[in-house]
């Protein structure tokens, strides 16, 4: 596949209309509001129920502008400029409207100000201050909104983190229309009519879903207000610090509260970003901070003695550590010796320990990547090609045609599941997904093909050869790609994979015709041990039907600092442009033999690996085999973890070392569109914990080199790796892609598959209370259709087997998933899911059945 440069394309005339506010002429696009036009020139009108990223709906009429000919005042959120037209925002007239809707939104709500906790930030209050009356001509008994009996209060709980006081609300509607329209979640609705409409739950559920504290944020008053934060503190007595998401890879913008005195967080609210995430937050990210106040964080270093990890001070840790790594190094030899970091870690520290182990250690046993299986020994396979391409997060707005692949984005990416819903909603965008098994993010989905697992690249051959026989393709040579396939026809892929060929030749001239072009690779193409295959078939559709001159193939990086893990040389061979600029760096470049994860864990079992230094990763919870990397650590020699937590992999250690949250240190992230941002410190570091560059380099002086000669000299190192272009150049030719479909197993007729719940990431956010507010336990989740074959409703316990180990979980029955597929969340220590996978495997055979007592 050549790597073609996007074609430029004459800007399509916009046609604009001219008119005067408040005696100054402007000309915007035509469908403007008035609201819109007149917030462009810099002159404010206020408003309840307006919000930029929702439909107008003009229900407060506090936006309310005098508009010349018209007979009355008009709602300006909801009124489209036109030319000619004459505005006066600040009239008379326009604000006696003004004060007559406050009088009328204030006539039962509650003198409470001292006790709500909106004060001091509240739309009402601020805008009765700016624009109404200092009294108020009604003395009656105001409307209360008692839940029971049993309380003299108006909470009303109604969800895990939210807590309604119908009294304040003002009827703006935001909440219910936010997480519609933006969310597609439809636990919280507006009932009954007139003055009797009330905001509440959907009858019999609780509002819970993924971004449920955005209704908090976006309410305008005090009427939904969230646990973490009520009656806690004031917001003027607090300080904030920005931040970025630590859980996901979007790196969405986020304001951190704490008080400075007692050096608290309290609560994280957007920091709108436009280009990255539209000012929404997913819940993980919201209440995610939760975990650097958990009581269960370590306190201290401990150091195994007498077969038992007993507390002690840094310098006998360190000392220790620095001591056994070093005799190891000198006896058994530094290939002898790996490293593991997680890819959730500030840049700073993953560069800091990339240089640790190649410069101090002398080896090439180096990675960040735990979860995944059959991992790549070198960058430039074709799933590294595609992982390298660039993308642009803003670019799903305008997208045409956005095929989801392999992905259930609301659990793994539900900022980019916010923008394909924003596409969908106000651009009336095509939207494909396709999975190997049902998913939420298919609900804006205008066609879902559900292939069966381990059929990606079958699926994606028979979208290549049904480009082909439709006659959409625009490369010279499609013909020649043919021979290259197997399956060969567009029939015997559909036969193979599921689907019907009708749909695959309906998605394959959309892709062919679309103008602007997403497709958004997830977790089920990279976890697949095949996933070169896979990605061939990729770069061959992308080749075939011309994507790169119209769009974009994004295969989405899944942590915080995936990317900066790539740009710093965190891996057992970094792309070529990295490892030139370290050995320029360093003046020197370790030549040993690179081991990935699953290699380090090979060479344990052998005997030829001794030592190995784990930061800020839990193996033995995400590897997908547990066995492997349980037996493998426990043979090691000497194991040094530094975490938050005690886990799984630190219970294994000779010295455990507490490593400091990202709320404790400022430090940069490189998010999955290679964009660099900062997290500034929030806290001080909690107990006796460190930033993780700070125990690199401390280990590093333990065993007598010193890794900076100052924090300016880390720094300026890193500046140069993070602006590295680590794009890779494409095949210029058609790839073979031979495939056949995974063969079913009698005695384990099941698939499984294990990834995040939609509100935990990875192994840490169960330590956060909110979160586990929202889900406590692991579960195990199926279509209606398996659930009625296996006659389980939802509570039921359920007996999940495979070949290496067995649960017993708590069913979900999902209007989602479909197929003989059970989807388990790997975020729960308490339950070894990760016991039942096979690294070697390509599909997770299971057997289920109902358990009874």
């Amino acid at each position: 596949m050549a790597d073609q440069t996007k074609t430029d394309t004459p800007p399509v005339a916009v046609k604009t209309v001219t008119l005067t506010i408040d005696g100054r002429q402007v000309s915007v696009p035509k469908g403007t509001t008035v609201l819109e036009a007149a917030l462009g020139m810099g002159i404010h009108i206020p408003s309840f129920c307006w919000h930029p990223k929702l439909k107008p709906v003009g229900a407060c009429r506090m936006c309310y502008v005098e508009i010349e000919k018209f007979p009355k005042l008009q709602v300006s959120c909801a009124t489209e400029c036109s030319d000619n037209m004459v505005v006066h925002t600040d009239s008379n007239q326009v604000k006696m409207g003004r004060k007559a809707v406050l009088e009328f939104l204030l006539t039962n709500h509650p003198l409470d100000c001292p006790t709500c906790d909106k004060g001091g930030e509240c739309d009402l209050q601020n805008l009765t201050f700016a624009h109404g009356y200092d009294d108020s001509r009604f003395e009656f008994m105001k409307r209360r909104h008692i839940p029971d009996n049993k309380t003299t209060f108006d909470d009303l709980k109604i969800g895990p983190e939210i807590v309604l006081n119908r009294n304040r609300c003002i009827l703006c509607y935001k909440c219910v229309r936010s997480n519609k329209e933006a969310f597609g979640e439809y636990d919280l609705g507006a009932y009954e009519r007139g003055n009797h409409t009330e905001i509440n739950s959907a009858p019999g559920e609780q509002v819970d879903n993924p971004f449920s504290g955005n209704l908090v944020e976006i309410c305008p008053v005090g009427a939904l207000t969230n646990t973490d934060w009520r009656y806690k503190i004031r917001v003027w007595l607090t300080k904030t610090a920005p931040s970025i998401d630590p859980f996901d890879a979007s790196g969405t913008n986020t304001l951190i509260y704490r008080d400075p005195h007692k050096d608290l967080m309290y609560r994280t609210t957007s920091r709108r970003n436009d280009a990255i995430d539209d000012g929404w937050l997913p819940d993980v990210v919201r209440y995610g901070y939760q975990i650097a106040h958990s009581t269960d964080r370590l306190q201290t270093p401990l150091i195994k003695k007498n077969g038992k990890q007993v507390a002690t001070t840094w310098e006998e840790a360190l000392a220790f550590v620095g001591k056994r790594l070093k005799e190891i190094n000198e006896t058994k030899g530094c290939v002898c010796i790996g490293g593991i970091a997680g890819p959730q870690l500030d840049s700073a520290t993953q560069y800091s320990f990339a240089k640790f182990m190649r410069l101090v250690v002398g080896s090439n046993n180096i990675d960040h990547r735990t979860d995944y299986r059959n991992l790549p020994t070198t960058p430039d396979g074709a799933y590294s090609v595609l992982a390298s391409r660039a993308f642009t997060i803003a670019d799903i707005d305008n997208s045409d045609v956005i095929l989801i692949l392999g992905s259930d984005l609301v659990r793994e990416h539900p900022n980019e599941y916010l923008r394909v819903r924003k596409a969908y909603n106000f651009s009336g965008s095509k939207i494909y997904s396709a999975n190997s098994y049902g998913v939420k993010s298919s609900d804006v989905a205008n066609l879902e093909l559900l292939y069966l697992p381990g059929t990606d690249e079958i699926f994606l051959n028979g979208l290549c050869l049904a480009a082909i026989e439709e006659k959409v393709a625009v490369a010279g040579d499609a013909s020649a790609l043919v021979s290259k396939l197997t399956p060969s026809t567009v029939n015997e892929c559909a036969v193979a994979c599921g689907v019907t060929s009708a749909d695959l030749r309906s998605l394959a001239k959309s892709l062919a015709s679309g103008k602007k072009i997403t497709i958004l690779v997830g977790e089920q193409v990279s976890q697949s041990r095949d996933r070169e295959a896979i990605a061939a078939a990729i770069c061959n559709l992308n080749r075939l039907v011309g994507i790169d001159q119209r769009g974009q193939v994004a295969v989405l990086a899944r942590y915080a600092n995936t990317k900066g893990a790539e740009r710093t040389g965190l891996l057992p061979t970094p792309h070529p442009s990295v490892k030139k600029e370290l050995a320029a760096l360093w003046n020197e470049f370790p030549e040993t033999a690179p081991q990935t994860t699953e290699g380090m864990f090979d060479l344990i079992k052998k005997g030829e690996m001794h030592g190995m230094f784990i930061l800020g990763a839990n193996p033995v919870m995400m590897y997908p085999d547990r066995q492997i990397a349980d037996e493998s650590l426990q043979k090691l020699d000497f194991l040094v973890v530094a975490d938050l937590f005690e886990t799984d992999t630190t219970a294994l250690a000779d010295v455990v070392l507490p490593l400091a949250s990202w709320t404790e240190y400022s430090g940069d992230y490189v998010n999955l569109e290679g964009k660099v941002q900062r997290a500034e410190q929030v806290i001080k570091a909690q107990f006796t914990s460190l930033p993780g560059y700070e125990i690199v380099a401390q280990v590093a002086k333990a065993m007598g080199q010193k890794l900076f000669n100052s924090d300016n000299q880390r720094e300026s190192e890193l500046r140069r790796l993070l602006t590295i272009d680590t794009t890779l150049p494409v095949p210029s030719s058609w790839l073979e892609v031979k495939a056949n479909p995974v063969a079913a197993e009698k005695d384990y007729p099941y698939a499984l598959a294990v990834g995040d719940d939609a509100h935990h990431r990875s192994y840490l956010t169960e330590k956060s209370v909110s979160l586990f507010n929202f889900c406590s336990e692991a579960y195990a989740e199926v279509g209606s259709e398996l659930a009625e074959k296996l006659n389980l409703t939802d509570g039921d316990s359920l007996r999940i087997e495979s070949r290496s180990g067995k649960v017993i979980l708590p069913v979900r029955v999902s209007q989602w998933m479909e197929g003989d597929v059970v989807f388990v969340p790997r975020n729960f220590a308490s339950t070894h899911i990760n016991g039942l996978l096979d690294r070697k495997a390509r599909v997770d055979r299971v057997r289920l059945q109902k358990a009874t007592d």
